[in-house]
């Protein structure tokens, strides 16, 4: 698996190279760098799918069943999504920070301790339906990531409106409507897929751990989370205020993350490795 770490390295340099590049562009708005930056993660996110592609055929499972392959997949969304999303917005302050957030990631999964193993605990009982639980998870948290991404957006075009200050900044971001738009939208479809994915989890954990999964730390996490971005939609029905919104989607966001991430290490059978 050395060589495998090797390939992760070389994907890793390529999204540093690609933020680089990336930083010259925003400071001197230099077209052919934003080019090349789109390239360099572009070939970064190719070389991330094939890998993946590798990694399941060699293990002879879909490497999505721990925290860390959930990470893997997780970046390789993130950027996809910010290719696509840059191609049709030409935004390259939004473009940085899907990179950005694909190269955090990348990085704490290539240099996490984790060992691939061919055949492990959850692997020998698994069927569709965990499958599709942990797609549709994976897939909630890169919607939480968009809405995240447009509430910054939102912020900072509503400064930037209120002071009346139109300099660069302001015309290489979406306007705030569509920043408020796809901001609320992305978080709604992802709870929805987030509360499929709970309520297909939870099917699929009862029949293999029983009722205890109802007391598992992952799983009151998630919840608690979801109940946050739910009392986050009932506030902003009551205060219609989309500025305060934007920032408690932001903070929840964290949370979210912070429970993904760190919360796991608590989970009776959400594993970090096997």
């Amino acid at each position: 698996m050395d060589m495998m770490f090797r390939s992760h390295e070389f994907i890793l340099l390529l999204y540093f190279l690609s933020l680089s590049v990336l930083s010259y562009d925003l400071f001197f708005r230099n077209r052919l760098a934003r080019k090349v930056s789109f390239y360099l993660a572009l070939i970064a996110a190719v070389l991330q799918v094939a890998t993946f592609i590798y990694i399941g055929v060699t293990l002879g499972r879909i490497p999505i069943q721990t925290t860390f392959e959930g990470i893997y997949v997780f970046s390789a969304l993130v950027v996809i999504i910010g290719l696509v999303h840059y191609s049709r917005s030409d935004s390259e302050i939004a473009f940085s920070l899907y990179v950005f957030c694909a190269f955090i990631l990348f990085s704490i999964y290539t240099f996490a301790p984790v060992a691939y193993n061919r055949v492990t605990e959850v692997s020998a009982i698994m069927n569709e339906l965990l499958v599709i639980h942990v797609v549709l998870a994976l897939s909630a948290y890169v919607l939480y990531f968009i809405s995240v991404i447009h509430a910054v957006i939102y912020i900072i075009q509503y400064d930037n409106l209120k002071k009346k200050r139109f300099n660069r900044l302001f015309f290489s971001l979406f306007s705030v409507e569509k920043a408020k738009k796809t901001m609320i939208r992305t978080l709604v479809l992802g709870m929805l897929f987030m509360l499929i994915s709970i309520f297909l989890g939870t099917q699929w954990g009862v029949y293999i751990f029983g009722t205890e999964i109802f007391q598992d730390f992952k799983v009151l996490g998630t919840l608690f989370v979801l109940m946050l971005y739910t009392a986050l939609f009932f506030h902003l029905k009551i205060r219609k205020d989309i500025y305060q919104f934007a920032w408690f989607n932001i903070l929840i966001f964290i949370i979210c993350m912070l429970n993904y991430l760190f919360i796991t290490q608590l989970s009776s059978f959400h594993f970090w490795s096997y």
